[in-house]
C-alpha cells in the first residue's frame, strides 16, 4: 500500500490499494469536499481548512506522519501505515476543546466508476436518517448489517454504534476483491453516496477528544 498525507487539514489525499492480483489502484478520492480532519463543534475552527505542521515517523515495521493543528489549543493527529496493509490514525485534543474529532474520507473501492454493486456492512442497531428521527435499523432501508449493496441506500444517514473498538463497517469491491474492514472507537459513523455516485463518503466521529480509526485492507478471491 502507499498514501499520501495532505498537510491541509490532515486530509488522506491518496490511498493505493492492491487488488487480488497485486493491481495498484488509488481508491481516495481527494477532490472531494470537506475532506480531513473535523473538531466537533468548532466555530471560527474549520480544521479540515488549515495547515498542519507534520513530522515524519519511521520504525522498523511501519512508517507514518504525526500533525499538529495551529491555534493554542491544537489537535494531534498521528497516521500510521503498517506491513499488514493497516492504516491507523490516532486523534488527541486539549481536554478542554470540543468533545468530538471525525475523520472525513471519500471512497470508492474500485479505483474509479461509480459504485451501485460495492457492498456495504454496517454493525449498528440504530440509525438517524438524514433529516429525519432515530430509530432501529432493522426493517428500514438503511439496514446494512448483512452486506447491501451501495445502490439500494436511500440517502445519507448516522449510523448509531453500540460496540467501540470492534469491527463498524466493512466495504467490499467484488470486482476487484478489495475490502475494507473499519474499526474505531466511535459512538456514531456518517456515511453516504457523493454526487456524481463514484464515492462513499465516511465519517467516523470519535466520542472523546482522544481516540483510534483503524482502516484494515485485504482482498476476497
Amino acid at each position: 500500500m502507499e498514501v499520501r498525507i495532505n498537510t491541509l487539514g490532515a486530509a488522506i489525499s491518496r490511498l493505493h490499494v492492491p487488488d487480488r492480483n497485486g493491481r495498484l489502484a488509488n481508491i481516495v478520492q481527494g477532490e472531494a469536499p470537506d475532506c480531513g480532519i473535523h473538531l466537533l463543534p468548532a466555530p471560527g475552527r474549520a480544521l479540515h481548512r488549515l495547515p498542519w505542521h507534520a513530522v515524519p515517523l519511521v520504525e522498523d515495521a511501519s512508517v507514518g506522519v504525526r500533525l499538529v493543528s495551529p491555534g493554542p489549543q491544537a489537535v494531534v493527529a498521528t497516521y500510521v501505515l503498517d506491513e499488514a496493509n493497516g492504516l491507523t490514525l490516532h486523534c488527541q485534543a486539549p481536554a478542554a476543546a470540543p468533545a468530538t474529532i471525525c475523520l472525513r474520507i471519500a471512497l470508492n473501492m474500485a479505483g474509479e466508476g461509480d459504485l451501485p454493486g460495492q457492498l456495504l456492512m454496517v454493525s449498528a442497531p440504530r440509525v438517524v436518517p438524514a433529516g429525519g428521527h432515530e430509530q432501529d435499523v432493522a426493517g428500514t432501508p438503511w439496514d446494512c448489517r448483512a452486506p447491501r449493496p451501495l445502490g439500494d441506500l436511500p440517502g445519507r444517514a448516522r449510523y448509531l454504534l453500540d460496540r467501540h473498538g470492534e469491527l463498524a463497517l466493512r466495504l467490499l469491491d467484488p470486482a476487484s476483491g478489495r475490502l475494507l474492514a473499519l474499526v474505531a472507537d466511535a459512538a456514531s459513523l456518517r456515511l453516504g453516496v457523493g454526487e456524481p455516485p463514484n464515492y462513499l463518503w465516511l465519517e467516523p466521529q470519535l466520542p472523546a477528544a482522544n481516540g483510534n480509526i483503524s482502516l484494515r485492507f485485504s482482498t476476497q478471491a
